[in-house]
């Protein structure tokens, strides 16, 4: 450890900048940040909402909204890639090929002979040409939205909220993770110059429906309620009490697969079956069979995410029970039962999605399309704390 006044313990080297001329990088992988050219990301939104209150003050709403956008921040792509008219050479692409470069390029790139396929590249004398953060991405959502509340009225209040909803994206990228179990977005591409548009599909954090019912009961029992004593001390007891509930239930998110063994694809391709089984189980979630290794040099036809197999839902409720006790004018007791997930439910967490290809295409990996972990099981917890 130092400090900075006191200067670097060790020798340091200044950098040159401009100096290195543009030269400086042969032989080597390289990036630029694609210039935006006034494309900046922008977001149209709109909607419609019928609301009414029913009599016991219930309040129904009825929405539909919708947000698109457009030049948002996207998965970086190789602008060194090569063109795929030269991808029908197969494994001559792996030949050597005298190089013109040879001697003129430091490392690996300036030996005697290269590659067929890297010789082919635009630019042969750069392993990678990465294009950080262009603003290629877009998305669109569409949701209807479904909401009944009877505020708070003799101790008992209701919030149901129900979303249905789409959003489909491509390779947007995104800061957001909604959690451990939850898979974020997708944003690397196949052949990302020069078919970007087939990375657009469902968003991999999808969640195309969703139900929540809070609800809050206060006893009635106690001083000032339905049912109270005559005695102050057992008021005490028996008062104060309120329920809470919390329920959450939600459809999965996409499935996204992975794993390709030809020179090229990351993804396989589809056998033109769906995946898709009606009786799925941890151990077989959907039908490994659908997917086939892709030939040599080509890119897997499966999507970013598949279209009609998702990861397990949620089902979940939290439940509270909370006492407030008043102590003294300035003094309160607040006992805490509460319960997470408190019917234990089994919630599966994501499915293996790594596809391996076997020697005839097909998938030879025993988890590939199986569940191997859970949510949390049931949690309890007690508090007590003193409010003053």
């Amino acid at each position: 450890a130092f400090q900075f006044k006191d200067g670097l313990p060790f020798p340091y080297t200044q950098p040159l900048g401009a100096a290195l001329g543009p030269s400086a990088f042969l032989g080597q992988g390289v990036g630029w940040d694609q210039p935006s050219d006034n494309k900046t990301p922008r977001s149209q939104q709109w909607g419609l909402s019928i609301q009414h209150e029913f009599p016991g003050r219930w309040l129904v709403d009825a929405a539909y909204s919708a947000n698109k956008t457009d030049h948002l921040v996207a998965g970086a792509y190789d602008f060194n890639q090569l063109d795929p008219q030269y991808l029908s050479l197969g494994l001559a692409l792996q030949n050597q090929a005298p190089n013109p470069y040879a001697g003129r390029i430091p490392g690996a790139l300036g030996g005697a002979t290269i590659a067929r396929s890297q010789l082919l590249k635009p630019f042969p004398y750069y392993t990678a040409v990465t294009v950080r953060n262009p603003h290629l991405g877009s998305s669109v959502y569409h949701a209807f939205l479904l909401s009944v509340e009877r505020r708070l009225s003799r101790g008992v209040a209701v919030l149901v909220s129900y979303t249905n909803a789409k959003l489909i994206s491509n390779s947007v990228v995104t800061p957001i993770n909604f959690g451990p179990v939850e898979q974020v977005g997708t944003v690397g591409y196949q052949n990302g110059k020069y078919n970007r548009a087939a990375e657009r599909s469902l968003d991999p954090t999808d969640v195309s429906q969703r139900l929540v019912v809070s609800g809050i009961f206060e006893l009635p029992f106690g001083a000032g309620k339905l049912f109270s004593a005559s005695s102050g001390a057992v008021n005490k007891i028996i008062g104060g009490w309120q329920l809470n509930l919390i329920s959450t239930m939600q459809t999965g998110i996409p499935v996204q697969i992975r794993g390709a063994s030809n020179f090229l694809a990351d993804r396989p391709n589809s056998t033109g079956k769906s995946p898709r089984l009606d009786n799925r189980t941890a151990e077989r979630w959907f039908d490994s069979t659908a997917f086939v290794n892709p030939p040599n040099y080509t890119y897997g036809n499966v999507g970013r995410v598949m279209p009609d197999v998702r990861n397990p839902g949620v089902v979940n409720f939290d439940l509270s029970a909370v006492k407030d006790t008043g102590i003294a004018e300035r003094l309160h007791a607040q006992f805490r039962f509460e319960a997470f997930n408190v019917l234990n439910h089994r919630n599966l967490g994501l499915i293996n999605g790594s596809f391996s290809a076997g020697t005839d295409g097909f998938n030879r990996s025993a988890t590939f399309g199986t569940i191997t972990s859970a949510r949390d099981p049931r949690i309890l917890q007690l508090g007590l704390k003193l409010i003053f």
